[in-house]
């Protein structure tokens, strides 16, 4: 029985193929993005909130 190397490229979004490296590159791009803390969270979003309802 001979067994296939090709992995397959549906690893996102179902319709749209992705290789497992392009999948973990665009993850480690994430990773080094701006996060907020809890705090800093929680006052953008009373600033949104109260900006929406002026």
């Amino acid at each position: 029985m001979k067994t296939s190397n090709k992995k397959t490229k549906n690893l996102a979004t179902p319709g749209k193929p992705m290789s497992q490296d392009e999948f973990v590159s665009l993850i480690k791009e994430a990773e080094e993005g701006k996060f907020n803390t809890l705090e800093e969270s929680k006052r953008i979003f009373k600033e949104w909130r109260s900006k929406l309802e002026k």
